[in-house]
């Protein structure tokens, strides 16, 4: 079994979909409905995050629940959030990234919707 995708109810599904291409760089990709309340993007081979329109409001989920996405440099990305004025913060939140004990650099950060993901530096 494999995850085919991935599916975030959004207060606002332009605004969503302009971070998730502009800040994390994925790559938007044909959806079948048509309906402007969908939006796939591309997060693997295989893979897609759906992003479904409709929500009440924002969320305010912990930081505990996240996606994780994995990058070459997380320095060249920290430098894309610094550029865009969007706050990132470690998981305590003291200070902008943290280590694991695996040594794997992270940070963390809200979309729009108040979703958290973690972006690291781990390589498979």
């Amino acid at each position: 079994m494999q995850i085919d995708h991935l599916a975030l109810h959004v207060y606002d599904l332009q605004e969503s979909a302009s971070f998730y291409e502009k800040v994390l760089g994925l790559e938007r990709v044909p959806e079948p409905f048509h309906d402007n309340l969908h939006v796939w993007l591309r997060i693997g081979p295989h893979t897609a995050l759906h992003l479904v329109a409709g929500a009440a409001g924002i969320r305010k989920d912990v930081i505990d629940t996240h996606l994780a996405f994995r990058v070459d440099s997380l320095d060249h990305f920290m430098e894309t959030l610094n550029s865009a004025g969007i706050p990132y913060r470690s998981f305590n939140g003291d200070a902008k990234v943290n280590n694991r004990p695996d040594g794997v650099r992270q940070t963390y950060l809200q979309d729009p919707n108040g979703y958290w993901l973690e972006v690291n530096d781990a390589k498979l």
